[in-house]
């Protein structure tokens, strides 16, 4: 098996915090007591925390972790800078917003990073977000449409920055002259950093398809994400490659799936039907295409009916009743994980970034039951 019939991994950290059990909070949880100090209350992220996760995905094979951004979260680029200096091989995926970045600006981060931490240890996770009050803080008061022509623009100078060029622009968001982020003896390391771009809004899918590497979407049922798979293919310009394909999902795979599923149910115990239903109408009026598709997966579920969750064989809405996100999560035994994680790449899926409830512990599972099962069939990808 070739390299391009494998996956290849990557793990979220959770530069924001996270609890032991989900029903007391986490990244985009609802619920009241998110930052409970009982039992299993929450984990502040710390550079000791977020080092032990680092350690822990790459150790299971990971290519990179996902960084993420927003103002409740640590900075992506201080974050990456640091646990660059604790790991050896783990690539950093860094999510960043146009809205609160010039573009050289961007681009001056990621030619420093590259030059100190060498080859392919750098990616970027270009989001674009939403309306709404995250935006509001930043000063971004634009529609959709708005939003995602600023990011276009962004890639337009971003991308031939990073590989080395010098931009003349004069846009609508951005403008610059001479820019540029080499010099004598700072060259860059080839090739530039990968973009990583999502977004399943029609304003998504042609900047997707102009400046992305790896698309990403959210977990869907196997037939959504075919088609989402031809959406994209069908608006690649002449010439240039399509992205590759990459999914975002919980994950929750333990030995047996019995176990798996008694530990997705146990997430949920003590939460009422009233907490589930203000969650469900907050998560249910965030102007996102993506959550929209996930949430309609959902309709009928019901937190006290676990029957209900089951979206699929294998894929599990629990998480999604209560968070933003991705509404579906991998649980069951390492091989039916693994068996699903197969599917996926048979119809082009070829990258996942994976969490847990907590993420630190579900690294462990990944790192002694599903990554040594998808290295047995030839699946996983070598760093």
């Amino acid at each position: 098996m070739t390299t391009d019939d494998q996956i290849r991994l990557h793990w979220y950290l959770p530069s924001s915090g996270e609890t032991r059990q989900f029903r007391q909070g986490g990244t985009n949880v609802v619920l009241p007591d998110r930052n409970s100090a009982g039992p299993g209350g929450f984990r502040a992220p710390t550079l000791s925390y977020l080092t032990e996760i680092a350690l822990a995905v790459e150790e299971a094979g990971c290519t990179s972790v996902l960084v993420p951004t927003g103002s409740s979260c640590e900075d992506p680029w201080i974050v990456s800078s640091v646990l660059l200096a604790h790991t050896r091989t783990l690539r950093f995926l860094v999510a960043l917003h146009p809205r609160t970045q010039h573009p050289l600006l961007t681009a001056h981060h990621a030619a420093t990073f590259q030059r100190l931490a060498g080859h392919g240890r750098l990616a970027l996770n270009v989001v674009t977000g939403e309306p709404g009050w995250e935006a509001r803080r930043y000063g971004d008061h634009g529609d959709k449409a708005a939003q995602y022509a600023r990011t276009e623009e962004f890639l337009r100078i971003v991308r031939p920055l990073l590989a080395g060029e010098s931009v003349d622009h004069t846009g609508e968001y951005f403008s610059t002259r001479d820019a540029s982020v080499t010099a004598p003896g700072r060259d860059l390391p080839a090739p530039p950093p990968e973009i990583w771009f999502g977004g399943s809004s029609e304003y998504a899918r042609p900047v997707a398809a102009r400046h992305a590497d790896v698309y990403l979407s959210w977990l869907e049922p196997l037939d959504m994400i075919m088609e989402k798979i031809k959406w994209l293919a069908e608006a690649v310009p002449g010439g240039r490659p399509a992205p590759r394909f990459g999914l975002r999902a919980w994950l929750l795979s333990r030995d047996t799936a019995e176990q798996a599923f008694a530990d997705a149910e146990r997430h949920l115990a003590g939460i009422g039907p009233d907490h589930a239903a203000r969650a469900r109408a907050l998560l249910g009026a965030r102007d996102s295409v993506g959550q929209a598709r996930g949430q309609s997966l959902l309709e009928g579920a019901r937190v006290e009916d676990p029957d209900s969750l089951h979206v699929a064989p294998n894929l599990w809405g629990g998480f999604g009743l209560l968070a933003g996100g991705s509404a579906l999560a991998f649980v069951g035994s390492h091989a039916e994980v693994a068996d699903r994680l197969e599917e996926y790449r048979d119809i082009g899926v070829s990258e996942f970034i994976l969490s847990g409830f907590p993420n630190l512990e579900e690294a462990h599972w990944l790192s002694d039951g599903l990554a040594p099962e998808l290295r047995r069939r030839g699946l996983l990808a070598p760093r």
